[in-house]
């Protein structure tokens, strides 16, 4: 072989091995979740699907497109389809704390809430790094079954985990919690803090209305009957033209008509 052929085979070689990591990447994977979210905003979800199963690490969980895949299955109720993804990354050697806390999602999502809760202990002892997460999730668990302080305890420590604009859910889910306390006061305070904490767009619009309203119905509970219908209008306009929020932009409207009780705020 000449040196030239030689040297063009070995530039050819650097170049595919080049492509390869790149494909590998985590550059190339999120032009790859970039391409599945846009495919998933046009309706075209098998073909999402089809874009994340070729490409994903089958091996492991935390892979961005193989999160994504179980993220999308469980939010669409397919749990099944998303533990089967999960199982298969466990037999492949995947250990880690992050596919138990998986699996504790997907029992959620069933409304096992026993199962979940036990899975996402089992998650924290595995990997304790993992508590800024999993803390939020098992204390919204513990919420729905009245457990408030064993909830409250593990917000607290998921929001000094937590920096800048990922502390907002923190806030809104402390919100609801003093809520249901019967602690109006503090939940002002972290209901605000939730929607300061978001920044202004498109994104944003109905997560910063939630907090608005957490926030008016704590202004009620406090007998601020002015700043609650104040809250609930400003709540309103971040809706207007969204779809799919009709029960909460219902109960804010009433609100902010002096119609209902500003207490009554139950669609957050």
């Amino acid at each position: 072989m000449s040196p030239v052929l030689l040297g063009l085979l070995v530039l050819l070689l650097l170049a595919t091995a080049a492509a390869l990591g790149f494909m590998r990447s985590r550059a190339y994977k999120a032009v790859l979740l970039r391409r599945a979210a846009a495919l998933a905003s046009a309706g075209r979800t098998g073909r999402m699907i089809s874009l994340l199963q070729r490409n994903r690490d089958r091996s492991s969980v935390t892979d961005p497109l193989t999160n994504a895949l179980v993220y999308f299955f469980i939010r669409s109720g397919r749990y099944d389809e998303a533990e089967k993804v999960i199982l298969e990354a466990m037999e492949r050697g995947d250990r880690s704390g992050a596919s138990i806390a998986q699996l504790a999602f997907s029992a959620a999502g069933r409304g096992d809430a026993k199962a979940a809760e036990e899975l996402y202990r089992k998650s924290l002892e595995k990997d304790p790094g993992l508590k800024r997460t999993v803390n939020v999730n098992l204390a919204m668990l513990l919420l729905e079954s009245g457990r408030l302080d064993e909830a409250e305890l593990l917000l607290e420590e998921a929001l000094e985990l937590r920096e800048g604009a990922a502390r907002c859910g923190v806030h809104s889910n402390l919100a609801l919690l003093h809520i249901r306390k019967g602690q109006p006061r503090d939940a002002l305070v972290h209901a605000m803090s939730a929607y300061e904490l978001q920044p202004a767009s498109e994104l944003s619009r109905v997560g910063r209305a939630q907090s608005l309203a957490l926030a008016s119905r704590a202004s009620g509970m406090m007998g601020d009957s002015e700043q609650a219908r104040s809250l609930a209008g400003k709540a309103l306009k971040l809706l207007e033209g969204m779809g799919g929020v009709e029960k909460l932009a219902g109960e804010l409207a009433a609100i902010a008509e002096g119609r209902e009780s500003e207490g009554s705020v139950k669609s957050v």
